[in-house]
């Protein structure tokens, strides 16, 4: 964490850190995380932070809460690995989330799969009225690509996403 914000001070490029669902459960860390964060000030707005989607089931509360003190901060929070449990947490809307990267085994094959394609499309309509931004991750072809942005996904990560060039 502490490397992520030093290189976000140093050239103002967004950083992403995983942080692990058990980590949630020390309070010890999350008061340094917070500590650590504040201390860095402007780098703490293009910060991401994403946890796994076991987090939002098992530790929703302290997500809620992490939210709460991040947000003000600039830190955007994040959900990957998001798959087919996401429509199944209750309450999700408190958790405080800036967007949700979708799990490759759930948008895989969407482009040949219209069921797939049309739960894909009901997660991001969800989600998008929660204000919630949708990824995809391990996008691996055109056709899926194309069809998880007919879906309306904000964005899409993955070796196909990859290898396009830079507009």
């Amino acid at each position: 964490m502490r490397l992520a914000l030093e290189q976000i001070a140093l050239d103002e490029q967004p950083r992403g850190v995983n942080l692990a669902t058990d980590s949630l459960g020390d309070s010890g860390f999350l008061v340094g995380l917070r500590s650590l964060i504040a201390a860095h000030g402007q780098a703490a707005r293009a910060l991401w932070l994403e946890v796994g989607e076991r987090a939002a089931i098992e530790q929703l509360p302290v997500l809620r809460d992490l939210g709460q003190q991040l947000r003000p901060l600039g830190v955007q929070l994040g959900l990957e690995h998001a798959g087919e449990r996401l429509a199944r947490i209750e309450r999700l809307y408190e958790a405080g989330l800036d967007y949700v990267k979708l799990d490759g085994a759930l948008v895989s094959g969407v482009a040949l799969d219209g069921a797939r394609a049309d739960f894909v499309r009901g997660l991001v309509w969800t989600l998008h009225g929660l204000e919630i931004r949708v990824l995809a991750e391990g996008v691996v072809d055109a056709a899926d690509a194309r069809s998880l942005w007919a879906c309306g996904l904000d964005g899409i990560t993955g070796p196909w996403a990859s290898a396009q060039p830079l507009r």
